[in-house]
């Protein structure tokens, strides 16, 4: 049987940087293959192709790292993107982009591993 060599989720007490007192800062850990990766930095850029701004020519894994750690608060915090969809010009523009970025990032990264989790194409 394989060990599972994961990191636990870790919690600590910081100083809200806004200077409001102690908060609770809260570091989760995910599982995540290049499909849920590609989607993830999708959502994060689909609204820059919508507003007709240039798409990165590449981006680096801290960058990635930052958007996933950005939307994982937002959601915590009760945000969440449903409310101004991308249409499917920025779809069609981004997640291919997305995918070839996480690729590039990540060429041995296992693809699409649980079948339940894929997203549904745009407009079904």
């Amino acid at each position: 049987m394989a060990i599972n060599t994961t990191p636990q989720p870790s919690t600590a007490l910081v100083i809200d940087p806004d200077g409001r007192g102690t908060v609770l800062q809260v570091t989760s850990v995910h599982n995540l293959d290049g499909e849920t990766l590609a989607e993830r930095l999708y959502e994060a850029y689909a609204m820059t192709a919508a507003s007709g701004a240039e798409l990165p020519a590449e981006i680096t894994a801290e960058m990635l790292l930052g958007h996933l750690g950005e939307q994982h608060a937002a959601c915590a915090e009760g945000w969440h993107a449903g409310v101004n969809e991308p249409s499917q010009d920025a779809w069609d523009a981004v997640r291919p982009w997305a995918e070839q970025q996480i690729r590039r990032l990540f060429p041995t990264l296992a693809w699409r591993v649980d079948q339940s989790r894929q997203p549904a194409p745009r407009g079904a």
